[in-house]
C-alpha cells in the first residue's frame, strides 16, 4: 500500500499515532458521556441539552481560532488546547470514581473542554501538512480520516467493556466511567507531548494588524475564489442534510427493520466499515483517478444511496439491504470527504490555512443542527421522508456545483500553485 510511506517521516508518523490515541480517547468520552448522563437522569433531553451545550463554544470560536493560528505558533496552540482538554477530562474523571459527579458538573466541563477543542480544530488541520510534502496530501488526508472511522468503531465499545468491569470488580458503576474519562485524558496528554516534539519548517504567517483584520481578510479570500466556497458550502450540506441518517438511525433500527439495539450498532459499524474502505480506496487510487470525478462522484452517489437506504427501508424492511446501503453510504461519504480535504490544502496558501481550516470546522460544527430539522419533518411526516429529503438536498446542491464551470479549472489546478492571495487595504485598527 503505497500511501502508508507517508508514515516513514518521524515528524508525521508521530503525529497521526499521538492523534489516534487522541481521538480514541474523544470517542470514549462521547460514549461515557451519553452513558453517564442517562444513568444520572434517565432524560433523553439531558442528552441532547449537553450535546448542544458542547458544541456552542466550536461554532462561536472556530473561524476566530483559524485566523489566530495563522498569527501565532500553532503548534504552541495545539499543544495548549489538548492539555487543557486533559485538564478537564481528567477533573471529571475523578468527580465521577469518587461518586460526586452531578450533572451540571458534566455540563460545564463539556462547555470548557468544547472550547479547548474549537482551538485545537483549525490549529491542528493546518499543522499536518507542514509535516508532509505536497504531492503525499491526499495519502495523509486518507489516512487522517481513517482515524476518526475506526475509532469510532472500536473506542465506544472498549469504553463500554470499562464501564461494565469497573462495576463488576468494585461493585460501583460509576467507577468504570470514570476509569474511561481517565483514559480519555491519557489520550489528550500524549497529543499534547507529541505536537510538542514535532520539528516544523518555516511557516508563513500572517502579517494583519489585528486578528479581526484577519478574519475580514480571511473572508474575501473565500469570496474571491469560488472553488473554496463550493468546497466548504459543500462540507455544510453533506453533514447538515446528509448525516441526518445518522442522527435518525434508532428510528429506523426499530420502526423500519425491527432489528433493536443490537441492529442498531451493526449500522453504525457497517456505516463506519464503509468510511475505512472509501478512505484506504482513496489513498490507494486516488491519485489515478481525477480529483473531480472523486468529490463530485463522491457526493453525488453519497446522496442517492442515502435515498434509496430511506425508501428501501420505508418499503422493503430489508435488514441485509440496510446494512450493504448505509455500508454504501460510509464509503461515498468518505471519497468526498478526502477529495475536499485534500483540495483545501491543496489550494491554500500558508498564511490562511488556519482560517480555511476554521471556516471548514465551523461548518462541521453546524453539521449536528441539521439533526433538528430533520426531526422536525420526520413528527411532521415520517423518518425516511426526512432522510430521504436531506439525501436529495445533497445531489442537488452538488449538481449545481457543477454547474458553476470555473470551479472545475481551478480544481484543475490545485497541483500547481496555491490560489492568489487578496489583499485587504488599509488596517483595521
Amino acid at each position: 500500500m503505497q500511501f502508508l510511506s507517508v508514515l516513514r517521516g518521524r515528524n508525521y508518523r508521530n503525529y497521526y499515532f499521538g492523534h489516534l490515541i487522541s481521538v480514541g480517547g474523544h470517542q470514549m468520552i462521547i460514549a461515557t458521556q451519553s452513558w453517564l448522563i442517562y444513568h444520572l437522569t434517565g432524560s433523553p433531553l439531558a442528552l441532547g441539552l449537553v450535546s448542544g451545550a458542547q458544541a456552542v463554544p466550536s461554532i462561536i470560536l472556530n473561524f476566530y481560532a483559524g485566523a489566530l493560528a495563522d498569527r501565532t505558533n500553532m503548534r504552541y496552540i495545539v499543544v495548549a488546547a489538548e492539555a487543557a482538554a486533559a485538564l478537564f477530562t481528567g477533573i471529571l474523571g475523578l468527580l465521577v470514581i469518587t461518586g460526586d459527579v452531578e450533572v451540571w458538573h458534566i455540563a460545564v466541563i463539556a462547555v470548557f473542554t468544547g472550547i479547548a477543542l474549537s482551538f485545537d480544530e483549525p490549529a491542528r488541520r493546518a499543522l499536518w501538512p507542514h509535516l508532509v510534502e505536497r504531492n503525499q496530501y491526499m495519502y495523509a488526508v486518507s489516512l487522517n480520516s481513517t482515524i476518526w472511522s475506526s475509532t469510532r468503531i472500536v473506542a465506544p465499545g472498549i469504553a463500554g467493556f470499562i464501564i461494565a468491569a469497573g462495576e463488576k470488580v468494585t461493585g460501583e458503576v460509576m467507577v468504570g466511567a470514570g476509569v474511561s474519562y481517565l483514559f480519555a485524558f491519557a489520550g489528550f496528554l500524549v497529543m499534547a507531548l507529541v505536537v510538542g516534539t514535532l520539528q516544523l519548517p518555516s511557516v508563513k504567517r500572517s502579517t494583519g494588524a489585528t486578528v479581526f483584520h484577519d478574519i475580514l481578510e480571511g473572508l474575501l479570500f473565500v469570496k474571491r475564489h469560488t472553488v473554496l466556497l463550493i468546497l466548504l458550502v459543500m462540507t455544510l450540506v453533506n453533514g447538515f442534510f446528509g448525516l441526518s441518517y445518522m442522527w435518525l438511525m434508532p428510528v429506523f433500527a426499530e420502526d423500519y427493520l425491527s432489528v433493536g439495539v443490537t441492529g442498531f450498532g451493526m449500522l453504525l459499524s457497517f456505516s463506519g466499515m464503509g468510511g475505512i474502505l472509501g478512505t484506504i480506496g482513496v489513498a490507494s487510487f486516488g491519485q489515478k483517478v481525477s480529483r473531480t470525478l472523486l468529490l463530485f462522484g463522491g457526493g453525488i452517489m453519497f446522496g442517492i444511496f442515502i435515498v434509496l437506504f430511506a425508501i428501501s427501508s420505508f418499503l422493503v424492511h430489508s435488514y441485509p439491504l440496510a446494512l450493504v446501503l448505509v455500508f454504501l453510504i460510509g464509503v461515498t461519504f468518505s471519497v468526498y470527504q478526502v477529495a475536499a480535504q485534500t483540495l483545501l490544502n491543496l489550494l491554500v496558501p500558508d498564511e490562511f490555512r488556519g482560517r480555511l481550516m476554521g471556516l471548514r470546522a465551523l461548518t462541521w460544527s453546524l453539521a449536528p443542527m441539521g439533526s433538528l430539522l430533520a426531526g422536525s419533518v420526520a413528527t411532521l411526516i415520517n423518518t425516511a421522508f426526512a432522510v430521504g429529503l436531506g439525501g436529495i438536498a445533497v445531489v442537488l446542491y452538488v449538481l449545481l456545483s457543477l454547474a458553476l464551470t470555473p470551479i472545475l479549472k481551478e480544481i484543475k489546478g490545485s497541483m500547481g500553485d496555491p490560489l492568489e492571495v487578496v489583499e485587504v487595504p488599509g488596517r483595521m485598527d
